[in-house]
């Protein structure tokens, strides 16, 4: 089955960077694939789903219970998905995946040294965090290992990688923005998850043209098509 979903998947390899990368990294297993068609489970309770047709996503969610979370590949069968499971919410992103093999500069600021977190941060950044503060999920983030860019004793912000393995949880406190920081801590994890072997992505929300642009300085790759997050909470 493994080999069929690659298959698949590598036919258009940077819109499945995510579900490639996941399987990949052992973050997540084939739930289902198909010729045109695969669902991919991670963490137990969020699917990322990618089919051709309405037949095929019919065949996906005949073997799945209601998902928690779901991440739906094409954006036509998204109605589909909130009309069977009456999600609360939905969230439209860009898929974009770091693709050179060269690492790039830090450029840090003068006063910021990058060093990781630990569960000592615990507390702030639950604070900072604006959407998901989460106690449990941030405690096991941290773990994961997440970044923090530090000017002195101060966290000036932070970044992360989220459960399926997509770089985010960006965040810069306020009274140190426009210092570069948010470029200097997505390319620290950028060069970390090179070093490991991966393809860094992420998926950015359609309307944060702040992000957009962050990541085309960094010289992201961005899918032709969108990605959407389907959840209640």
């Amino acid at each position: 089955m493994n080999e069929k979903a690659l298959e698949y998947m590598n036919g258009d390899a940077l819109h499945h960077i995510d579900m490639l990368e996941a399987l990949k990294r052992g973050l997540g297993e084939v739930a289902f694939a198909s010729d045109d068609g695969v669902a991919v489970l991670n963490m137990g309770y969020t699917y990322m789903i990618s089919a051709e047709s309405e037949e095929t996503l019919g065949k996906i969610c005949a073997k799945l219970k209601r998902p928690q979370i779901v991440a739906m590949h094409q954006a036509r069968f998204v109605p589909l998905l909130q009309t069977r499971y009456g999600y609360k919410h939905q969230m439209e992103c860009l898929q974009c995946a770091y693709l050179p093999k060269e690492k790039l500069d830090l450029r840090i600021s003068e006063g910021i040294d990058l060093r990781e977190l630990t569960l000592g941060e615990l507390d702030f950044v639950i604070k900072n965090y604006d959407h998901l503060p989460d106690e449990r999920y941030i405690t096991e983030r941290i773990g994961a290992g997440m970044i923090g860019a530090f000017c002195g004793d101060d966290i000036a912000g932070f970044i992360g990688t989220h459960s399926e393995g997509t770089m985010g949880m960006l965040q810069v406190i306020p009274k140190y923005r426009r210092r570069g920081i948010a470029y200097t801590l997505e390319a620290a994890l950028i060069n970390d998850m090179l070093k490991k072997g991966y393809v860094p992505h992420a998926h950015i929300v359609t309307s944060n043209a702040a992000s957009i642009k962050l990541q085309e300085k960094l010289g992201m790759s961005f899918s032709d098509r969108t990605i959407t997050w389907l959840y209640d909470e």
